[in-house]
């Protein structure tokens, strides 16, 4: 019987994730475990060492500049000026579906702004990474990536790109999303679940940034600019398995005007299991707030109050569940309400996988997006967060509708059950 027994490992994904959600004071630190070889899962190393085909990870950064250093880029015609300044950069690599396939490669992708990608292609012999027992890192022919910071020389290699981009950044006050022996980080319990076609992971939901970048489109140097991020804020998040799902709605800003180091992430996809290709809706959502991590995930018992997609904007209100700590007192009674404007914000195409055989322009994907943040307690009614985020990433892809029609908690729900 198919239906029984997906719903029923689901549910078991489920109220596990909900019953370990219920201590969020684990006795043993993540350091001391990773430091004893204990920590199966480290979702900031590389995880694709025994992969041959069939099989992408990527590294997201983001960096956002400081109010303080205002720039004027004049060197791509897609680019307006702006006083500030945003950039992610994606290092990966990509395996096809056959164990020598030419479309295999590793890669470093930019967007400047939101508006423009360059996409520099590498071979898999320039691909290094951190062993099992060492601090992450990657390096990407001379670019090298850490929790540290990054270090960048990127020059155009007959590929899809015509910046030169160098410079060194170094981060400060990382701030990771916990990971234990039975909490996967982001994914929660529910990243135990076999065959899951993509794994998520938040490596810092904030940091402050020092250091500076040049960019150029020669090789000479005539229209050489230099952007200082002192001060700046970043955020890095990566994602590996199979390929994309077919849908999903990503929201991501730590730029917030009132509440520096406050971050928001949000991510909703439509998820296909193992078990005889029956599908759910899934989420995962978090803010980190004065140093602390508040989830909203169908593991943590969250459910939705509203979602809504349109051209003009993303609506979202989720609650977390109840929760009573070892004193009787309630730990968790919050309410988030988020309104993604959508209106006039540029996106870029932006290289993903598809159909397991190539990367190409595949994901639109804003940058300067604005999200108003509203954080309450739905029982007292008191106001954490009312708030304005700026830079904001944006990505809303497939069929939308069908999460809007079937997340869990929001009514009518044709779903009873969320991963």
């Amino acid at each position: 019987m198919p239906l029984p027994l997906s719903l029923l490992a689901a549910a078991l994904v489920a109220s596990i994730g909900v019953l370990f959600a219920s201590t969020q004071h684990h006795r043993i630190t993540e350091d001391k475990l990773r430091q004893s070889g204990l920590l199966f899962f480290q979702p900031d190393k590389f995880q694709g060492a025994k992969k041959k085909l069939r099989y992408f990870e990527g590294w997201y950064y983001k960096f956002v500049t400081s109010n303080n250093n205002a720039v004027l880029l004049g060197i791509d015609s897609n680019l307006s000026s702006y006083g500030d300044f945003s950039m992610a950069v994606v290092p990966g690599i990509f395996l096809g579906n056959a164990t020598n396939s030419p479309e295999s490669h590793a890669f470093i992708f930019v967007t400047l702004n939101g508006q423009r990608q360059h996409y520099y292609r590498f071979s898999l012999d320039e691909f290094s990474y951190a062993n099992a027992h060492d601090e992450y890192y990657i390096q990407i022919g001379d670019n090298r990536f850490s929790h540290q910071g990054v270090s960048l020389n990127l020059y155009p290699r007959e590929d899809d790109a015509s910046l030169i981009l160098r410079g060194n950044l170094t981060f400060y006050n990382t701030s990771s999303w916990p990971v234990s022996l039975f909490r996967l980080g982001a994914m929660g319990p529910v990243g135990w679940m076999p065959g899951l076609e993509c794994t998520h992971g938040v490596l810092s939901f904030d940091h402050v940034i020092r250091g500076h970048l040049t960019l150029s489109t020669t090789k000479s140097d005539i229209d050489l600019q230099t952007i200082s991020m002192d001060q700046g804020r970043g955020y890095t998040e990566k994602d590996y398995g199979r390929s994309f799902p077919s849908t999903w709605v990503w929201i991501q800003t730590n730029s917030f005007r009132k509440n520096p180091g406050t971050s928001l992430f949000v991510s909703i996809a439509r998820i296909p299991t193992p078990l005889f290709g029956w599908e759910f809706p899934g989420f995962t959502a978090a803010i980190w707030h004065n140093g602390m991590l508040i989830p909203f995930a169908t593991w943590s018992g969250a459910k939705f109050e509203e979602l809504r997609v349109s051209e003009d904007e993303v609506y979202i209100v989720i609650r977390s569940s109840k929760r009573i700590n070892r004193r009787k007192k309630i730990e968790s009674n919050y309410r988030v309400e988020i309104t993604v404007d959508r209106r006039n914000v540029p996106e870029v195409l932006l290289y993903a996988p598809v159909n397991f055989t190539r990367m190409e322009p595949f994901v639109w994907e804003a940058l300067r997006a604005t999200v108003h943040l509203r954080l309450t307690n739905y029982h007292s009614g008191e106001v954490y967060v009312d708030d304005v985020g700026d830079y904001a990433g944006l990505e809303v892809h497939g069929n939308v509708q069908w999460l809007v029609d079937n997340v869990c908690g929001k009514m009518p729900s044709s779903r009873i059950i969320c991963l």
